[in-house]
């Protein structure tokens, strides 16, 4: 089993995991309450508090004369199973602290429609935003009107760095990621391995900034590694499938995949199942790494297609997200360096790096992937 290099990352691992350890418990997949309540609702995409901007506007004017705080809540999109569990954090938060959580997004991950409802938002006046951006560079704009206008705005999943927005929460570094992803594969496949980059959204924040680390770390510590290409799924199964298996096809070298979105270890995963069993690829032959999302990557963790995958806690991350923006309304101010307990999130230390708040990845192998479902 080679080594885990999580803790290369600047995050509280040990203390994350052993959270959600005791959440999930030893012996099967039991699952916190926000994953009970979003697996229900899984199959409809969560509606959450979405309305249209007048009458999101008279419900955050209620509140605020009545001194209730508002939040709004902006996933890349409502569907699917992540971020149904991050709406479902988000208002799991809202409820434990006493705030109004509004989630708004669209129903895919359309940049210009989160774009569009992302102004709505702004009209509506809320006390913060707390977005994950399909497109960084074109939420930019929207985003800095908010914070002139005295919004308090705070990003998560996929960020914003340009903007200015306060904080970018998440579970790690997405650039550390993609220099880890790119150790991970010298380690068990050889510093002159031969890599092709999985990626969702090409205009997403989080993706550029995992290519980038993949870039760098290449370039900087492993120059006899190739980059044989870099395909985009725009968030969409059925395409990160066929770009798996064309890269196979199209590449008889290649030796390693790195995912560097949820949609694409287990698509990759799957291309390479099929062509072993077609007899097109020899098992074992292509090393797959990257962030995933249990249910899917199971099988093939299970199976030994996958060796092990990281994944973010999605209802606890969009739960820490609210509640930074909460604690940043009541008053409190994060420096570099700091670190503070999760309010309703039992043993969760999130730390502050910079413009960066991070709480920690979980690394998944044959031994504790029983212990996580979402």
């Amino acid at each position: 089993m080679r080594r885990k290099r999580v803790a290369a990352l600047t995050v509280a691992l040990a203390v994350f995991a052993g959270a959600l350890g005791s959440l999930a418990g030893c012996g099967g997949k039991e699952e916190t309450p926000a994953q009970t309540k979003a697996k229900e609702e899984t199959q409809a995409p969560t509606e959450g508090k979405t309305q249209t901007p007048t009458e999101a506007k008279k419900e955050t004017d209620a509140s605020s004369e009545e001194g209730t705080k508002t939040i709004y809540f902006m996933p890349k999109e409502v569907a699917g199973a992540w971020n149904v569990y991050s709406c479902t954090g988000a208002e799991d938060a809202g409820k434990e602290l006493g705030i109004d959580v509004i989630i708004s997004g669209p129903a895919n991950a359309d940049p210009t429609e989160q774009i569009n409802m992302l102004e709505d938002a702004i009209v509506a006046k809320p006390d913060a935003i707390v977005i994950a951006t399909n497109d960084a560079a074109g939420c930019k704009a929207s985003i800095d009107k908010a914070v002139e206008q005295g919004i308090l705005v705070l990003t998560y999943d996929s960020d914003c760095a340009d903007s200015g927005r306060s904080f970018y929460v998440n579970s790690a570094s997405d650039y550390e990621c993609g220099r880890m992803f790119v150790r991970d594969v010298a380690e068990s496949v050889g510093e002159d391995a031969k890599v092709a980059v999985m990626g969702g959204g090409i205009s997403a924040g989080n993706q550029q900034e995992r290519l980038a680390g993949v870039q760098d770390e290449m370039k900087e510590n492993y120059p006899n590694m190739e980059l044989l290409a870099t395909t985009w799924s725009d968030d969409d199964t059925e395409v990160a499938l066929q770009n798996a298996e064309n890269l196979i096809l199209a590449n008889p070298d290649l030796q390693a995949i790195i995912g560097i979105s949820g949609y694409e270890p287990h698509s990759a995963a799957a291309a390479v199942k099929e062509a072993v069993e077609q007899g097109n690829l020899e098992e074992g032959s292509v090393f797959i790494t990257g962030l995933t999302l249990p249910d899917v990557i199971r099988p093939y963790i299970e199976d030994g297609t996958v060796e092990s995958a990281y994944v973010t806690e999605p209802a606890y991350l969009a739960y820490t997200a609210v509640y930074t923006a909460y604690e940043m309304l009541g008053g409190e101010s994060f420096s570099d360096g700091d670190k503070f307990q999760v309010e309703g999130l039992e043993n969760v230390e999130a730390e502050v790096t910079g413009e960066y708040i991070y709480f920690g990845l979980i690394a998944l192998d044959k031994n504790n992937i029983g212990n996580y479902s979402w």
